[in-house]
């Protein structure tokens, strides 16, 4: 392995779990996720799609969705969900939360709390067929008539009766989808409420007529440019640890070793577990969850200690083990 010295400008671990994540969904095999609409009335739903390549998009605003949105809306092959992927770099995936027992495969998709959310109205009210009218009176009905959203048509609107749209806003701060689906009591789908739950934004491909719908997006101004949801704390305090991405966990590691230089000799046992900064902690931690190879992370961080300290490397070897075994307690913990 040859060691890398990485540079001021690499990501912290902080600033990367502060981040927003969209994943994009690209179903294999020629599976489509928009319906098919015929003039007689005649359609065809969803393809049951099984196998995908996930896609991580980090976004900073409301309007970086919106044009994410924007340009997946003629690309029927393709849809968001509000979990993340493990590790996007795998070329086929499933969509699954938990691992599945009968085939063995892992879970592919975690959570982690976002400030952006989507909200599924399906029926509501009477529309007008203007896309920004009927998305304001949602807003109204929901209490949201003075915040900053945009919106697109769903597949049956102005086909069928009532409203029906995706509506998606920004939150103050991040929530999680049960804390979602507590608020959202009303007039909301709440099916949309799961990490791998498809949000589907692709138009219909409509057969011997034209796609009824003038507006594919509306964008709605408001004073305000989030709601101001509070996060539910389910688990009282116990501890639930949080799940991380591979690139996550890579970050995690060039911000420790980066960091190590400034660790003056006195404090590298310390440091190297844990006791000061927390780095080290969240490393053994990814290491427990499958994200980082424990042989590969230990030779790298010896690496990094032979470079910036002189000595010690059997104390720093036995600092770097406890620190993997105290992760993997914690996710077994978890578990």
């Amino acid at each position: 392995m040859v060691y890398t010295i990485y540079s001021e400008t690499e990501e912290t671990s902080s600033s990367v779990l502060n981040r927003n994540i969209v994943t994009i969904a690209r179903a294999l095999n020629g599976k489509k996720l928009n319906k098919t609409i015929y003039k007689n009335g005649h359609s065809i739903p969803y393809d049951n799609a099984f196998y995908y390549k996930f896609f991580n998009k980090e976004i900073e605003c409301l309007d970086d969705l919106c044009q994410l949105v924007s340009f997946l809306l003629g690309r029927p092959q393709s849809c968001l969900i509000r979990g993340i992927a493990k590790d996007d770099s795998i070329n086929k995936q499933r969509r699954l939360f938990y691992d599945d027992k009968k085939t063995g495969d892992p879970a592919t998709i975690i959570e982690q709390e976002q400030n952006w959310y989507a909200l599924d109205i399906d029926g509501y009210g009477q529309s007008t067929g203007n896309l920004k009218l009927d998305t304001r009176n949602v807003l109204l009905a929901l209490g949201l008539d003075n915040v900053q959203a945009f919106s697109i048509p769903s597949a049956s609107y102005m086909i069928k009766e009532g409203i029906r749209i995706r509506l998606f806003l920004w939150n103050s701060m991040k929530v999680s989808c049960l804390t979602l689906k507590k608020y959202f009591d009303k007039i909301v789908d709440p099916a949309l409420f799961h990490p791998i739950q498809p949000i589907y934004v692709a138009r219909p491909t409509f057969v011997d007529m034209n796609d009824p719908c003038k507006e594919r997006i509306a964008w709605i101004p408001g004073e305000q440019i989030y709601t101001e949801i509070k996060q539910i704390d389910y688990y009282n305090g116990d501890g639930k640890e949080k799940l991380f991405t591979a690139k996550q966990a890579q970050a995690f590691l060039n911000s420790f070793i980066r960091e190590m230089p400034n660790i003056t000799e006195g404090n590298r046992h310390n440091y190297l577990t844990g006791k000061i900064e927390s780095k080290a902690v969240l490393i053994g931690k990814c290491v427990a969850q499958g994200l980082l190879d424990e042989d590969e992370t230990k030779e790298e961080i010896m690496l990094a200690a032979r470079a910036f300290w002189a000595g010690n490397e059997k104390n720093d070897s036995s600092a770097i083990d406890w620190v993997f075994k105290r992760g993997q307690e914690a996710m077994e913990e978890e578990s």
